[in-house]
């Protein structure tokens, strides 16, 4: 806990005042899980960034990056990284109607870093664009109500990064997004304004590791030390328009995520009850301005939203061919082998922290899922003293031979009944002698009956050691995907029911 001050300092929450009784409790609570890391273990988040961005300048052949310098702490620290991994980096500032001092912290950061500086005025352009568009709507340029500041902020962004992507073919070189995660949450981003090509820092706090950063990495520190803003003349700052300090935003989109895993059918209604807002005023309040800032910002974090194809996954074969001729090694991550779906991966580590509290193991026993509701718990904290193993037993001799299903019963009924989904369960434990719950399944995942049996039809069971396999029947609808996704969705949370 020795950084605990330090974090508080750094986050400038120190500043604003202390933290009400449930935010320092949870602080404390989340520094010892490891969410706010420890300044070392943040030397080796910075030496793995930059060892990514070397990586990525030698296998692509692009070594200049260009970005605008607004005079705050994340482009600052995004043009730090880049240079220490050897990019030549131009430094725009690009001011619009903007506070002088915010420039200017712009240039001295380019100078401090040793980047090459360019500037421009882009405000009689904005102002001409302005106009422009006023013969659309006249109050554009006349009106100061908030939705009309956002308008014209996000024109400002977007004239700038206009301006960086011509810089960026002009030098053959890339745009940096400076973006971190909690703006990336809260929404503090334009699209076609903000994002650029490459983003180094998305996955870094704001109250926390950008101002360590910026701090390690050579940043002045009247940039690391400023009030944050968007520079767009939205509003009087990010914490303003929050509602709450970047701390206690930090705070409590961990606090959700953790709510989420722990109750996956929970509903934004239930959240504040749940975190305990009833009583923690500031709690309750910043909550419903997290809740709110994620729920009407959620479709920038998925642009552009992508439609599945009614028929094949053509998007699929452009990834298949970009992955494996084009794209550079540094980004070859098959994340689809160690992840999942959001609501799986969240009954999945349910499933493994009840099975953990009460020092209990399980084994699967798997046909139409081919082992991946046994992967899913693999992939969730602690698998190791949960999961006893996972049988895949996707041929009916598997069924047979390795489980000991009767022959006589697959013939008579086919692979696809509720006695067979029994039998795999008492098979799975029989085998798995270390193993206190089995959950097996069979079924027809598609894409064509099999059988006689209906595309959809899925049977799950599960078994406690000492009681008897209970068996539910599912009809689940869609391509064969879609059934195989529902079916370790619903034995996950069969699994959970069975452990009461």
């Amino acid at each position: 806990m020795h950084h605990l001050n330090e974090i508080l300092e750094l986050s400038r929450q120190s500043r604003r005042g202390p933290l009400s009784p449930w935010f320092e409790a949870r602080l404390r609570d989340q520094v010892a899980a490891g969410q706010f890391p420890q300044p070392r273990d943040l030397q080796v988040v910075g030496d793995r960034l930059i060892d990514q961005l070397v990586q990525y300048r030698e296998q692509t052949g692009v070594s200049t990056a260009v970005l605008g310098m607004s005079g705050g702490v994340d482009s600052a620290v995004t043009a730090a990284l880049l240079k220490h991994a050897g990019w030549r980096v131009l430094g725009y500032t690009l001011p619009i109607e903007q506070d002088p001092v915010e420039t200017d912290r712009g240039v001295e950061a380019c100078e401090a870093l040793g980047l090459e500086h360019r500037h421009l005025d882009l405000t009689p352009q904005y102002r001409n664009m302005v106009a422009g568009l006023g013969s659309l709507d006249e109050q554009l340029s006349t009106s100061d109500a908030e939705p009309l500041r956002t308008r014209r902020g996000n024109i400002r962004a977007r004239l700038r990064m206009v301006t960086l992507y011509d810089q960026a073919h002009r030098w053959g070189g890339l745009v940096a997004s400076t973006d971190n995660f909690s703006e990336l949450g809260a929404g503090f981003w334009t699209l076609h304004g903000d994002v650029g090509d490459l983003a180094p820092v998305q996955s870094l706090l704001k109250s926390w590791e950008i101002p360590w950063m910026a701090r390690a990495y050579g940043v002045p520190e009247r940039t690391w030390r400023a009030k944050p803003t968007d520079g767009l003349g939205i509003g009087e700052g990010d914490e303003a328009q929050i509602g709450a300090s970047y701390l206690e935003w930090d705070i409590t989109v961990f606090a959700v995520a953790e709510a989420l895993s722990r109750h996956p059918s929970l509903t934004p209604e239930e959240l504040p009850e749940i975190l305990g807002a009833t009583d923690d005023p500031v709690l309750r309040r910043t909550t419903g301005a997290v809740l709110r800032r994620l729920r009407t910002t959620w479709f920038k974090r998925m642009n552009p939203i992508v439609l599945d194809h009614p028929q094949t996954d053509r998007i699929g074969l452009l990834e298949l061919i970009d992955s494996r001729l084009f794209r550079p090694a540094v980004l070859r991550q098959d994340h689809a082998l160690t992840s999942f779906s959001g609501e799986i991966a969240t009954l999945a580590q349910q499933l493994a922290n009840t099975l953990a509290e009460r020092n209990l193991r399980v084994v699967t026993a798997e046909s139409c899922t081919g082992g991946l509701i046994g992967a899913s718990i693999a992939a969730a904290r602690g698998s190791s003293s949960v999961l006893e193993g996972s049988i895949i037993a996707y041929r009916p001799e598997m069924k047979t031979d390795a489980l000991g299903v009767s022959e006589a019963l697959i013939r008579d009924r086919t692979v696809y009944d509720p006695e067979v989904a029994r039998a795999m369960a008492e098979g799975a434990l029989q085998l798995a002698t270390g193993a206190d719950l089995a959950i097996s399944i069979t079924g027809v995942a598609g894409p064509k009956p099999d059988q006689g049996k209906p595309v959809g039809l899925v049977y799950i069971a599960t078994l406690r050691r000492g009681g008897t396999a209970q068996a539910t029947e599912f009809h689940f609808d869609g391509r064969p995907e879609d059934v195989v996704a529902a079916s370790i969705r619903h034995a996950l949370q069969l699994g959970l029911v069975a452990l009461g």
